[in-house]
């Protein structure tokens, strides 16, 4: 009985998270137990163990006697995201240049330089993915490794708001390929110039991205402008 639970539970939250990963569950969208249910095949005992999990992970937020919704990112969000993630990688680098293993980099060098417009866009993330989790897991500290990975979801949703930039795979491309070629050449200072630059950039582009498809309406940033 248990692992059939735990399997409904494991169901329930794939589903919930590629739906808000991908767009499709928008974020601030409220979050129905029944429909998921239906749709699923499963009680909504399991589906509510999902989303406390993705509570604890900042992909949904409940709200008492409302209900359970998307968790909706704002400006504030996105900036606290990227302070955070430029503080652990580049510190991360310090050690993690001594380590890396030279046929990993290799295979990112590979997988960045076949990158090309007629990619799909999961390979780019996934290279993305690949190279930054590398960086935290390289430098060995564990207790940073486990903050980091907290942030892995919230970053997957930030990664979606930057691909909004028809530039951003081109430059995201050349970017990690200056990184890796510097950590291949052991240059540590040209690769911790090359990912804050590439962090920073990447900063301000999901912010322009964000900031322009808020609505008039919503947006107090363009509201109180006029």
């Amino acid at each position: 009985m248990a692992n059939k639970s735990n399997g409904a539970i494991g169901k329930a939250y794939q589903y919930l998270r590629e739906g808000i990963l991908s767009g499709e569950l928008a974020l601030g969208s409220p979050i129905s137990e029944m429909e998921i249910s239906e749709k699923l095949k499963i009680s909504r005992s399991p589906i509510r163990e999902a989303l406390r999990r993705m509570e604890s992970e900042g992909l949904v937020y409940r709200y008492p006697g409302r209900g359970t919704f998307v968790t909706n990112i704002t400006q504030r969000d996105l900036e606290e995201i990227f302070e955070l993630r430029i503080m652990f990688e580049v510190q991360a680098l310090n050690t993690a240049c001594q380590h890396f293993d030279p046929e990993f980099l290799d295979a990112l060098e590979r997988d960045f330089t076949y990158l090309n417009p007629d990619s799909h866009p999961q390979q780019y993330y996934d290279a993305n993915a690949r190279l930054h989790r590398g960086i935290i897991a390289y430098a060995g500290n564990e207790r940073m490794a486990k903050f980091y990975r907290q942030l892995q979801a919230q970053i997957a949703i930030v990664n979606r708001i930057s691909a909004r930039d028809p530039e951003h795979f081109v430059l995201s491309r050349e970017k990690h390929l200056a990184i890796v070629r510097a950590l291949k050449t052991h240059d540590l200072e040209e690769a911790r110039k090359q990912l804050q630059k590439h962090l920073e950039e990447v900063r301000d582009r999901t912010i322009k991205e964000y900031v322009e498809s808020i609505p008039l309406e919503r947006n107090p940033l363009l509201r109180n402008s006029r």
